[in-house]
């Protein structure tokens, strides 16, 4: 191994710990979501959220790490997968509402309907991979390296660098779930129902919000800063 390749995974596997780490603890619907599960379900749910949303974000970095992408989405494909994120988080918002109401009727026909996403770890990829600006922080911070020039030897250490953000995310979500698995003792079932709600609440807020600003930026600029997650 040369000695620029050996600088590079060493680069590759430090700033994906850190960027990965980052990333993972920053207030969002993935760790409102995986709280959520937590306390409902358990530590396996909440973690299984974590793994879904780690993997994406992971496979976001190797893809911009190794130079396949160095703009983020452009052109119609963006388009194409803004609109069906729009679709997709107004559809969770849609169901998080009725499930929060407490309807049962309304709760079980949506439940039927969304059995096939309600997996914790498709609910974590999808919310991860629905959020357009996820790719444009990765292409922000792997940009902060400054490997142009240097792609085609980047593109050997991108699965260092897949492998230290996909584990300092699940680090983080082990920690979550470990902490909120012994923090459900020192509440009432009462309590804990208000907790749900409230990160229920709030998820249903980013829906909406994300959807909106998805439809803006489409309409006036067509893209927009990283938001965070």
């Amino acid at each position: 191994m040369s000695t620029e390749m050996f600088n590079l995974v060493h680069t590759a596997n430090t700033q994906g710990l850190i960027f990965g780490f980052c990333y993972a603890i920053s207030i969002g619907p993935v760790n409102f979501m995986a709280i959520r599960r937590g306390i409902l379900n358990g530590f396996q749910e909440l973690f299984m959220v974590g793994l879904g949303a780690a993997f994406v974000d992971a496979s976001f970095a190797y893809i911009v790490f190794a130079g396949l992408s160095k703009d983020g989405i452009v052109g119609s494909l963006k388009l194409i997968i803004w609109c069906v994120s729009v679709v997709f988080l107004l559809y969770l918002a849609y169901s998080l509402f009725l499930e929060i109401r407490e309807d049962p009727n309304a709760t079980s026909a949506v439940k039927k309907q969304t059995q096939f996403i309600d997996n914790s770890f498709v609910m974590g990829f999808l919310i991860a991979a629905s959020n357009p600006y996820t790719l444009i922080y990765w292409v922000g911070m792997v940009g902060t390296l400054q490997l142009s020039g240097n792609i085609d030897i980047a593109g050997g250490a991108a699965t260092s660098f897949f492998s230290a953000v996909l584990v300092s995310e699940l680090v983080w979500f082990m920690a979550l779930g470990i902490a909120v698995h012994y923090s459900r003792n020192l509440f009432n079932r009462h309590m804990l129902k208000t907790i749900t709600r409230f990160f229920g609440l709030l998820l249903f807020g980013y829906y909406v919000f994300m959807a909106s600003k998805v439809v803006l930026n489409l309409i006036h600029t067509g893209g927009a800063a990283a938001l965070p997650r």
